[in-house]
């Protein structure tokens, strides 16, 4: 699918049957990001405490790829996220598994392994099939977060994350300048989301 960008208001064919957007209040428009408040991370059903002094904000950012943490949230959300995939193949890491969840002022986003994971062992196609064979079985179909572990700097929080690509596929988002505010609404995908390691 393509990607495409809007001015002056929204699609709404580009949104899941029945979906509406949901609005949240940017957080210290001062500064001049696209930035929301987070509440809550839950990763892999675990409500983590990470966020409970209030600090945590998120940059919607359109320009990003990967998942940006800070680099002392990285190995939580590693180990919460971290699962062996039913699947095989190019199905790999596309199955059910553990869900990354980011609780905004008005809406929970969700994330699942086919938003956020890709293998955690890629073979070395150089290497020939020995390699392969000594690959335990676990490893070759374990998957992991896609994550950049990133410390922004003041004036900006030190537990601000960077939304970009993972979320912005799966939600419509709509940036709306009076007041300064972002939208979601789950997105309309003619073809499903594939993990990175089928993409």
């Amino acid at each position: 699918e393509d990607s495409e960008i809007t001015f002056g208001g929204y699609k709404t064919q580009h949104m899941a049957e029945g979906a509406h957007i949901i609005w949240n209040p940017a957080a210290e428009p001062q500064h001049e990001h696209w930035m929301l408040k987070i509440k809550s991370i839950t990763a892999g059903g675990v409500r983590l405490p990470y966020c409970d002094d209030g600090l945590c904000r998120a940059l919607i950012d359109t320009g990003t790829s990967l998942l940006g943490v800070p680099s002392d949230l990285g190995p939580t959300l590693i180990d919460n996220l971290r699962h062996t995939s039913e699947e095989t193949g190019a199905a790999l890491c596309n199955g059910p598994g553990p869900k990354l969840e980011l609780e905004f002022e008005k809406v929970t986003l969700t994330l699942d392994p086919p938003d956020y994971a890709r293998p955690e062992y890629v073979a070395d196609v150089s290497a020939g099939e020995a390699e392969e064979d000594e690959i335990d079985e676990e490893l070759a179909k374990s998957c992991i977060p896609m994550l950049m572990h990133i410390d922004l700097p003041e004036p900006l929080s030190p537990k601000t994350l960077i939304c970009g690509e993972s979320l912005l596929q799966k939600y419509y988002t709509v940036f709306d300048g009076l007041p300064p505010r972002v939208g979601f609404a789950p997105a309309h995908h003619v073809v499903p989301k594939l993990a990175a390691s089928a993409a």
